[in-house]
């Protein structure tokens, strides 16, 4: 949980949303959520961001605190527990004790540390993520797996997992990639009939034969193509399934061999360079999948997340845990994120936009307008329609629209309110290039919930997508 003692100002909620993208960032694996409180500390492990260290309760007290200060005690509610404190005297001193946390500065020493003289890394380069595979070279297939997932004895097959930048583009290039393929294997025990399968995302790329010989460790290597069309847009695995043949001996010795080896060697890569980057946006899934647009740079420094003036706590837990998940995709903290209110919704504004809101209390969903394809509000769904763009929808069994699916370009009215709507545009603010808008409006409270277990669960499928998704229960509809 991260905790505010009070009500916490933009820069307190920017920096809770840098030290969630740090313990986001090391999970590696799964998903993790960061409840907020405002108010007293819950019991156990919990995150106080704060700019009054005056206002800590008995037993926590950080005397006399001059600037950004990182400090860690027991949590008086729970001693079991733990609390790690950013401080300082206003938003930016407490914004400077987040990152500190992020960059795991060596600053950190002791129970309590002042952060001086921080600096941060140069920003972020457009798909430079570290987690990203750099497409202007080879990607060596070890940098994503170590010695013991791409070694076994064929009972279970070889994965190796790695992330594409999600604005690859495949079109007007050769149909396939490349797979350079250096393996081994023990060749004494097996049979005339073994082989290697080898799949990209379940999807069957080839046998390789495995061939018989005296050689206990035989080395060999083959290219494998790859069609980029089997390639999903951020995720993606390569596996690898020795088959092994026993070999037959003659009468009744057949015996089962302990000895059945077969690895996947070091200089074995995929080459996808010569690829560009370009990404036709809006593009839902690759925001549920990678966070993209914003984590084209890592760091978020091309990033404004609007809030409401006044966030509720399940508006900012969406920040802080989105947070999170874009940088376990990116590998890379968010220390350049922006948190500010609708204000910043303005003609001239260069940067791209997270919009964030439950129910009504958010004034940028009505600053946005008709540029919203579609809008939840008081409870009501209007769609803004162009050309029968959303005619595929009024198929669906949550759309009860008060109009037939030839309805000329204007508002429809329909019923069957869905709990909430992730939506991307391109945002009419940007004076210079093209920049999106992704906004998320919940229809209330009592939906947040089911969305946030809903998104998180299917942040590496397809479910969320196109321009506009929509979720109903547990379900999105895109």
């Amino acid at each position: 949980p991260i905790v505010f003692l009070a009500t916490p100002s933009m820069k307190a909620i920017q920096a809770a949303g840098v030290v969630s993208s740090y313990f986001g960032m090391i999970s590696e694996s799964r998903p993790v959520r960061f409840p907020v409180r405002i108010g007293p500390m819950p019991p156990g492990n919990v995150i106080v961001v704060l700019e009054n260290a005056s206002s800590l309760p008995p037993g926590l007290s950080l005397g006399n605190v001059n600037g950004p200060t990182v400090a860690m005690r027991t949590n008086p509610n729970d001693p079991y527990g733990k609390v790690l404190i950013l401080a300082g005297s206003n938003g930016d001193e407490v914004l400077a004790a987040a990152q500190a946390v992020a960059l795991h500065t060596g600053m950190l020493d002791g129970a309590q540390a002042s952060i001086t003289g921080l600096t941060l890394p140069a920003k972020q380069q457009p798909d430079a993520a570290p987690r990203w595979a750099q497409t202007d070279k080879k990607i060596a297939l070890w940098n994503y797996a170590n010695a013991e997932q791409v070694q076994g004895d064929g009972t279970a097959p070889l994965n190796v997992y790695f992330r594409v930048p999600p604005d690859l583009y495949y079109t007007n290039r050769e149909p396939n990639s490349e797979l350079h393929l250096a393996y081994r294997y023990n060749s004494i025990p097996i049979g005339p009939i073994s082989s290697m399968q080898v799949r990209v995302n379940n999807a069957f790329l080839g046998s390789v034969p495995l061939i018989p010989g005296q050689e206990a460790s035989k080395k060999m290597q083959v290219e494998v193509p790859v069609p980029v069309v089997n390639l999903r847009p951020f995720s993606n695995s390569l596996s690898f399934d020795f088959t092994f043949q026993l070999l037959k001996k003659t009468g009744c010795q057949d015996t089962t061999p302990i000895n059945m080896q077969g690895a996947i060697l070091r200089d074995s890569y995929l080459d996808l360079s010569g690829y560009p980057h370009y990404a036709a946006l809006p593009n839902l899934e690759i925001f549920a999948n990678a966070g993209f647009p914003f984590t084209r740079v890592a760091d978020l420094s091309e990033t404004t997340v609007v809030l409401p003036p006044t966030p509720t706590e399940q508006e900012i837990e969406t920040f802080v845990t989105l947070m999170g998940h874009f940088s376990r995709q990116t590998g890379f903290p968010a220390l350049r994120v922006t948190v500010a209110g609708p204000e910043a919704l303005q003609a001239g504004a260069g940067n791209d936009f997270l919009v964030i809101g439950t129910g009504d209390d958010q004034p940028g969903f009505a600053k946005l307008g008709d540029n919203l394809p579609v809008a939840l509000r008081s409870g009501q769904i209007t769609v803004h329609d162009t050309m029968g763009l959303f005619a595929p929808l009024l198929h669906h069994a949550w759309w009860k629209a008060e109009s037939n699916e030839h309805t000329a370009s204007g508002d429809l009215t329909a019923g069957g309110t869905p709990d909430a709507v992730i939506e991307g545009i391109k945002s009419p603010y940007a004076a210079v290039g093209e920049r999106t808008i992704v906004a998320i409006h919940l229809k209330d409270g009592a939906v947040f919930e089911p969305f946030m277990d809903t998104l998180l669960r299917v942040q590496q499928s397809s479910e969320v997508a196109g321009s506009v998704s929509v979720l109903h229960g547990t379900q999105f509809q895109s």
